[in-house]
């Protein structure tokens, strides 16, 4: 009768054989790559002690980096972006990887029923939107489809392309940062802009909580602290990034937030159009 070897030895790697990183396949010399810094496994790793406690670390060290990320983008504008050009980037959460994940919690809310931002209804339901909604509602007819299922369609192109395009405002942003400041690099402008728009959409997220109660009203007040929150945000942030001070920064973040605000519109305009025609031009 044949005797089975145990798969989990097999594939550890013997003692005193030549041996290549299993992550990077670089010649091994000592217990961790010199190449990517991965580690020989070996039947240690494979105890149920070691995992609980790799898993531990790993858990509570990743739990650290986002606190410590989502702490300084709130409370100290600018910091950010200066530690990450100053080559200090372990500690926080990569600036792509922040907005991506704010991202996708600002899109999930503002795409739940009855607060949703994507959603064509939005724009129809207001008054002065009625040719274009007569519009739509003569291009259902047209295509023998109820107005809601047609609706529908356009919202699911418009949340799919707002997903797509995701870093569209953040790049039209950047411009704007690099045509007031052309003396520095785009990537400096573009790692400020993504913690400024990280901020914007974190911002936007607890407003969301409004909306929820309220549907999207018109609210002068909350419009007026949204705002002065992201411009005091700007004024805070701009002498840490681009060394302006006193009313030379303040003015250069009212323009700062002029070309922020410009940039959503046109990423929400941009996105919804392209549903448009994605939907009515087939």
């Amino acid at each position: 009768m044949e005797t089975l070897t145990p798969v989990t030895t097999a594939s550890l790697p013997h003692q005193g054989e030549s041996h290549n990183c299993p992550e990077c396949a670089a010649p091994l010399v000592g217990e961790y790559c010199h190449h990517c810094g991965e580690k020989l496994p070996d039947v240690h790793d494979l105890s149920l002690k070691h995992f609980l406690h790799h898993g531990l670390h790993e858990l509570t060290h990743f739990d650290s980096k986002i606190f410590r990320t989502v702490q300084a983008l709130l409370f100290r504008p600018g910091f950010l972006t200066v530690e990450y050009l100053a080559g200090r980037r372990k500690r926080y959460v990569l600036p792509l990887r922040l907005f991506l994940v704010i991202f996708a919690l600002n899109f999930f809310l503002f795409t739940r029923p009855g607060v949703a931002l994507y959603d064509i209804r939005f724009i129809t339901s207001n008054p002065q939107s009625k040719p274009f909604a007569d519009a739509l509602e003569r291009a259902a007819t047209k295509r023998h489809m109820e107005k809601d299922a047609l609706y529908e369609k356009i919202n699911e192109h418009w949340q799919h392309n707002a997903s797509l395009f995701q870093l569209g405002e953040v790049f039209f942003f950047a411009i704007w940062l690099a045509v007031m400041n052309w003396r520095r690099y785009f990537v400096e402008h573009l790692i400020f802009a993504l913690h400024i728009s990280s901020f914007s959409l974190l911002f936007g997220s607890v407003t969301w909580l409004y909306y929820l109660r309220y549907g999207f009203k018109q609210n002068v007040v909350l419009f007026a602290i949204s705002f002065m929150v992201l411009l005091f945000y700007l004024w805070r942030a701009v002498p840490r990034m681009y060394g302006t001070t006193g009313g030379k920064a303040l003015l250069k973040s009212f323009v700062l937030l002029i070309g922020l605000e410009v940039s959503r519109v046109f990423f929400v305009s941009f996105t919804m159009v392209l549903s448009l025609i994605q939907t009515l031009g087939r």
